[in-house]
C-alpha cells in the first residue's frame, strides 16, 4: 500500500512538472518542433522568438495588407451637417476654430442639460453653427405628479430656445418612477410631453439601447468579449434590465404614436447588425431617421448590404461621428462612406477598437453622399 501511494506521488509530481513546463508556451513550442523532428518534417532546430503570453485586450495584430488611405483630401468631400455631436469639456474658443477647420457647416449639440444648465450651455457655445438640444428633466421621477413636472421645465426650455430633446439608454433600461417600477419606454403618462415636442416642432434623438452583444452573456461566444472585459459596466444581460427585444418594442410603440414628430434613432436605431429591422423600422415610421454615428463598425463589415439600404434610404440616412470634432473620425467616416477601399481600421488611432473586426468602403455616389453629409439634416432642422 505503502509503495503504490509513493508511486502515486511521484506520477503526480511529475504530472504537475509537465504540466507546468507545457504551460509557458515557448517550452511547448520547443516540445513540438522536437515532436516534429522525430516524426520527419521539415522544422527548425531552433524555437522562434515569442511573447510567452499575450493577454487578449493586449493583442493588436497589425495587418499586412497593403491598404494604406492614399487620398491626398481625407476630410469629407461635401460639407458637414454634423448630427451627433457633444461638447463635453470643450472650449467654445477652440469649438469654433475646429469647425471651421474640418469643414462643418453646422453642428448639433445633443446636449444631457435642462432649466439653468441648458442656459448656460447655449450662452457659453453661441457660435450660430451649434445647435442645442435640452433633455428632459429626469429628476422629477421621484414625483407622483412627474408628468407635470417635466412638462414644466420643457416648457421653459423651449421658450429659451431648444432645437430638439436628446434621450439616452437610462430612459427605458433603469430610469424608474416614484413607485420604484421601470420607466418603459411608451408609459402613457408621457404621452402628452411628447405632443408638447411636436407642437414645437422639435426633434427628438434618441440613444435606447448598445450593440445586442452587449445583452448577451460575456463568454467564449460573445464577439466583444475583450472590450466587455475592458468595460463591464456596459454589459445589460442581467436581470435586472429588460431585454433588447423589449426595450426595442416599447421605442417602437412610442414613434408609431407620435407621427407627427421628428425621431433620430441614433446610433442606426440599433439596427446595424440587422438590417432587415432597420428597413422595418423606416418602411412603417416615415417620421423617423437613423444616424450612422459610432456603428459603421457594423455597417461596414457588411458592405453590399449597406450600400443597398444607404443608397435605397438615402432621405433618411443622418451624418453624426458621436463626440467633438474629431479629424481622426471624419478622416475615417468619409473613407468609409466614399472609397471602395478594403479591410481598414474602423476607428482613428486615438480612439479604441470595439471587436476584432475591419471594415470595407461603400463607394457611394454623390447624391447619396451629398444628403447623407448634409441634405437630409438641412431639411430636418429648417
Amino acid at each position: 500500500m505503502k509503495n503504490k501511494l509513493n508511486f502515486l506521488l511521484i506520477l503526480s509530481i511529475l504530472a504537475n512538472a509537465t504540466l507546468g513546463f507545457l504551460l509557458f508556451s515557448n517550452n511547448l513550442v520547443k516540445a513540438k518542433l522536437l515532436l516534429m523532428r522525430q516524426f520527419g518534417f521539415l522544422a527548425p532546430e531552433t524555437a522562434p522568438a515569442m511573447e510567452s503570453i499575450v493577454l487578449l485586450q493586449d493583442y493588436k495584430p497589425i495587418s499586412l495588407l497593403n491598404n494604406q488611405d492614399t487620398r491626398k483630401l481625407k476630410l469629407p468631400s461635401f460639407p458637414v451637417f454634423e448630427t451627433h455631436g457633444h461638447l463635453f469639456k470643450a472650449k467654445p474658443e477652440e469649438i469654433s476654430k475646429q469647425l471651421t477647420e474640418l469643414g462643418i457647416k453646422k453642428f448639433v449639440n445633443l446636449s444631457f442639460t435642462t432649466g439653468e444648465d441648458f442656459q448656460k450651455m447655449k450662452s457659453e457655445f453661441s457660435d450660430p453653427r451649434i445647435i442645442h438640444f435640452s433633455t428632459f428633466d429626469w429628476e422629477k421621477l421621484s414625483r407622483a405628479n412627474f408628468a407635470d413636472e417635466i412638462l414644466i421645465s420643457l416648457t421653459k426650455d423651449i421658450q429659451n430656445g431648444t432645437k430638439g430633446i436628446k434621450l439616452w439608454k437610462n430612459f427605458g433600461l433603469n430610469l424608474k418612477k416614484f413607485n420604484g417600477e421601470r420607466l418603459r419606454i411608451d408609459d402613457p403618462a408621457l404621452d402628452r410631453i411628447f405632443e408638447e415636442c411636436a407642437k414645437a416642432n422639435l426633434v427628438i434623438s434618441i440613444h435606447t439601447a448598445d450593440p445586442a452583444a452587449f445583452f448577451l452573456p460575456i463568454d467564449k461566444t460573445n464577439e466583444r468579449y475583450e472590450e466587455l472585459v475592458r468595460h463591464p459596466e456596459w454589459a445589460f444581460s442581467s436581470s435586472e434590465f429588460p431585454s433588447l427585444k423589449t426595450v426595442l418594442e416599447e421605442r417602437n410603440n412610442r414613434f408609431k404614436r407620435h407621427p407627427n414628430l421628428k425621431f433620430v434613432a441614433l446610433h442606426f436605431g440599433e439596427y446595424a447588425n440587422d438590417l432587415a429591422s432597420a428597413e422595418k423600422l423606416l418602411t412603417e415610421n416615415p417620421n423617423v431617421y437613423l444616424d450612422i454615428a459610432a456603428r459603421i463598425d457594423e455597417l461596414g463589415r457588411q458592405p453590399y448590404k449597406t450600400k443597398a439600404f444607404l443608397t435605397r434610404f438615402s432621405d433618411r440616412i443622418l451624418f453624426g461621428v458621436d463626440g467633438p470634432p474629431d479629424r481622426g473620425k471624419l478622416e475615417v467616416y468619409s473613407r468609409f462612406l466614399e472609397t471602395t477601399d478594403e479591410y481598414f481600421d474602423y476607428h482613428p488611432d486615438h480612439k479604441p477598437r470595439k471587436g476584432f473586426w475591419k471594415i470595407y468602403g461603400l463607394g457611394l455616389d454623390k447624391s447619396t453622399l451629398e444628403k447623407i453629409y448634409y441634405k437630409n439634416a438641412e431639411k430636418l432642422y429648417k
